[in-house]
């Protein structure tokens, strides 16, 4: 029995169908909010985007079967993701009896696709990761603007900001009573106008508030060992906290309030890329050390 391989360059092809993914999901889920959920099709008849996703998939398992070369590769990759992104969008409606598109569970079923194929990308990328470089123009400009010291500095300021910010937003949700609570819950559940539907169950607010605030302990953990010098120690418990808010935080963000918590994701992910960049730069490779007053000398 032969072998099976895997490819030298099969994460950048995981990464391609990862953001062909995610634009395909934000992408709709705007486009339906900005045009009042339009229905294409008339009569009996409704053209489902997971259609279209259907046949984006068959295009992705076709494509490297009867072409070679490295666009098809490429453009197997985004078929693969954007066809799974729209075909998994509507999962709501074959979970419910109702065919409910804005079923709350929906979105973080969405989600844990997208982490299905981020786990993929991670133990891919970390066979060859020791492999790659900065392109020379990229490496200088990173040099001058973003040297070690003003680095550190930069993550110091945005995870301490970013920590901060969810620790005070549990604090102020338990200081609210339980009638103020509830008023607000129904406010949110029953926007005028909105499809999309809202847990009223108050212990779903708490814990969109308590994970993000567990991570955001961590982040200020993070941020303080940064600034005393320990930066071994600090991107360690900074990616902790950014990996609980990008998969319990994140889930229960998006089953409470499903496409607005979008951007938390967004924002989570650019900090734990750009944590994970400065080990790279700096503690993987003999770029800085982790005492305190010895970088940057």
């Amino acid at each position: 029995m032969p072998r099976l391989r895997v490819r030298s360059d099969a994460d950048r092809y995981i990464l391609i169908a990862i953001v062909s993914f995610a634009i395909s999901v934000v992408g709709i889920r705007w486009w339906l909010q900005l045009t009042g959920y339009p229905r294409i099709g008339g009569g009996e008849l409704h053209i489902a985007h997971m259609l279209w996703g259907g046949l984006l998939l068959v295009v992705a398992g076709i494509l490297p079967q009867v072409l070679v070369g490295r666009w098809v590769r490429e453009a197997s990759a985004i078929a693969l993701g954007a066809g799974t992104g729209l075909f998994i969008d509507e999962v709501g409606k074959f979970i419910t009896t109702t065919n409910d598109y804005f079923y709350p569970a929906a979105a973080p079923l969405i989600y844990g696709v997208l982490l299905t194929f981020v786990l993929a990308f991670i133990l891919l990328h970390h066979r060859h990761v020791g492999h790659a470089s900065a392109p020379g123009h990229l490496a200088s400009v990173e040099h001058r603007w973003l040297p070690h010291r003003r680095y550190r500095r930069l993550l110091v300021v945005v995870l301490g900001l970013a920590g901060l910010g969810s620790v005070i937003s549990l604090l102020g949700y338990l200081a609210l009573d339980d009638a103020t609570v509830r008023r607000a819950i129904a406010l949110v559940a029953s926007q005028p106008g909105s499809p999309v539907k809202h847990p009223t169950d108050p212990v779903w607010y708490l814990l969109e508030a308590s994970v993000p605030a567990a991570s955001g302990a961590m982040l200020l953990m993070g941020a303080a060992a940064l600034g005393l010098g320990r930066e071994r120690a600090g991107t360690g418990v900074a990616l902790i906290g950014l990996s609980l808010s990008l998969t319990a935080g994140a889930l229960v963000s998006l089953y409470v309030a499903q496409v607005s918590a979008i951007t938390d994701v967004l924002v989570d992910a650019v900090l734990l890329v750009a944590v994970v960049h400065f080990r790279q730069r700096f503690l993987e490779t003999g770029g800085g050390s982790t005492e305190v007053g010895t970088t940057d000398r």
